[in-house]
């Protein structure tokens, strides 16, 4: 197990694809479910994605959470 710095954090590749596979779905409860656990992760989105949400491209999953979140409040 890799140790990372309080202020990164790489989420799983499991949980990065089942984020990517919410927001296709439009699954708002799973989103946001998904979103508290990538709230500090800095892999990057997929360009489509960013497009997708709104996002500069090079915008991390960590970014992407937050602004899912902002949406469902």
């Amino acid at each position: 197990m890799s140790v990372s710095s309080p202020r990164s954090a790489c989420a799983s590749p499991v949980l990065r694809d089942q984020f990517l596979n919410a927001l296709d779905g439009s699954d708002v409860a799973l989103l946001r479910d998904l979103a508290t656990h990538l709230q500090t992760c800095t892999n990057t989105l997929p360009s489509a994605t960013c497009l997708l949400l709104g996002l500069p491209q090079g915008s991390t999953y960590a970014v992407g959470a937050l602004a899912v979140m902002g949406r469902q409040s």
